[in-house]
């Protein structure tokens, strides 16, 4: 069968180091359109964190959002699928993360937010200037966080916890722990991160849910990933293809593996496979 739909990590796929989405990259994706292809952003992002060079293109409709927690559909602003936490087990989690020395945040309602302590510091967790700058501009600061989270009345999509760099015996024991909750998923996306999920929502049943949606075979999907979280995206795609910039956990988890995200990697697969 013919790709009928691909499935793209932003960050360490799509786009580059610094943030960009290369000309050719943009004419390959451009053209695939053209053939009636549906271009779809997956990322751990929130909505309104996506990328405004990707969520404001004009063949983007469908954004799997938050590890596949919700699935949009951007031009009527509604969401296809919803995978979340309902308000007793985000309560209890945030209580468990909360008793961690680190920086926190919850994705609720689209809207990534966390405590304006952490927002003032943020360079203390994240010292990479151009990941620090993504993290500012896409949370908002909220006083109360706990009492956000527990009024949010069934709507928190994920959690993520940010560990200081000589802290990573803390980033281990804290995911070991959190396996004493049976209803969520943790994966990573950045060496000193975890991200927290409903076990339901992953980049893949997301976009299983898409393809269902679409009525879409899974040998007509396709799928680029770099990271941990996008490891069951790349399974349930009918070809998935990782990132050369991929740890070999993600490569062998992939069909193939293409160029970089430096280098046009994805335009390179699309060109080659589908094209």
């Amino acid at each position: 069968m013919s790709i009928r739909l691909i499935a793209l990590d932003l960050d360490g796929t799509l786009l580059t180091t610094d943030k960009r989405l290369t000309k050719r990259t943009l004419d390959v994706l451009t053209r695939a359109s053209a053939r009636g292809i549906h271009i779809v952003p997956a990322t751990g992002r929130s909505v309104t964190g996506l990328a405004p060079e990707v969520r404001d293109l004009p063949f983007v409709r469908y954004a799997i959002t938050v590890n596949g927690a919700v699935v949009w559909d951007l031009k009527e602003q509604r969401a296809i699928s919803k995978k979340v936490f309902s308000r007793d087990q985000a309560e209890e989690v945030w209580d468990f993360i909360s008793g961690y020395h680190t920086m926190q945040d919850a994705c609720i309602d689209g809207i990534a937010r966390m405590e304006p302590e952490y927002y003032r510091h943020i360079e203390d967790f994240m010292p990479d200037e151009s990941r620090s700058f993504l993290i500012r501009s896409t949370r908002v600061p909220t006083k109360g966080m706990r009492s956000y989270v527990v009024d949010s009345r069934n709507s928190v999509e994920k959690f993520n916890l940010f560990f200081k760099q000589e802290r990573e015996c803390s980033r281990i024991e804290a995911r070991e722990a959190l396996k004493r909750f049976s209803y969520l998923t943790v994966t990573s996306s950045i060496g000193n991160n975890l991200e927290i999920n409903h076990m339901e929502a992953t980049k893949g049943s997301g976009l299983s849910a898409l393809a269902d949606y679409l009525c879409l075979e899974r040998d007509q999907v396709m799928a680029f990933g770099d990271g941990e979280n996008d490891i069951s995206m790349l399974k349930a795609a009918g070809m998935g293809v990782a990132m050369e910039n991929a740890s070999s956990i993600v490569k062998d988890s992939a069909d193939t593996v293409t160029l970089s995200n430096d280098e046009d990697g994805v335009a390179l697969a699309i060109e080659k496979f589908v094209l």
